[in-house]
């Protein structure tokens, strides 16, 4: 009886000595006046932008609106750049309609660092996926990058960066 005391009490101070986890440092970020600021790994953010992609898929272009921030900027990969939430939704739906466009996700990171401009807590994603296009009945493979910001859920701004690739035979 006297051992289980024991180990009973020797687990409670060892469970109530842990520390809480801080968070973990893995790069830093340097704004515009050279200062630098660590990027951290805060919140898993990457489940937001996979739906956001496959609402893309879906063709669900209510889905994107309510998932875009209200002044939302994109910068596409050949120098577009699309601002706000109703000329990103109709960008869209004009490029699927000519392209058939379908992305396959590969893979997703996610980080957290301090904004340059606002010093307000930005959440990154940046995912890489195939994308194919359909013109004409004929595919093409692309390559893709997106660096997301979200905040509270939404999308705030996001680069994209392209690749075309050889399709197989």
């Amino acid at each position: 009886m006297k051992k289980i005391l024991i180990l009973l009490s020797i687990f409670m101070i060892s469970s109530s000595c842990e520390t809480p986890e801080s968070s973990k440092v893995i790069g830093f970020s340097i704004n515009n006046d050279g200062e630098r600021s660590d990027i951290t790994l805060e919140a898993d953010i990457t489940d937001i932008w996979l739906e956001y992609i496959d609402a893309h898929n879906d063709r669900d272009y209510v889905k994107i609106a309510e998932m875009n921030s209200e002044d939302i900027q994109v910068w596409g990969p050949a120098g577009q750049y699309i601002e706000g939430n109703e000329a990103h939704v109709e960008f869209v739906k004009e490029w699927v309609q000519a392209t058939n466009v379908k992305w396959t996700p590969q893979w997703f990171i996610n980080n957290s660092g301090e904004n340059p401009d606002s010093s307000a807590l930005n959440n990154y994603v940046t995912s890489g996926h195939q994308m194919t296009f359909t013109i004409d009945g004929e595919e093409t493979i692309f390559y893709q990058v997106h660096d997301a910001v979200i905040s509270e859920g939404k999308i705030i701004n996001f680069n994209v960066y392209e690749q075309q690739r050889a399709v197989s035979e």
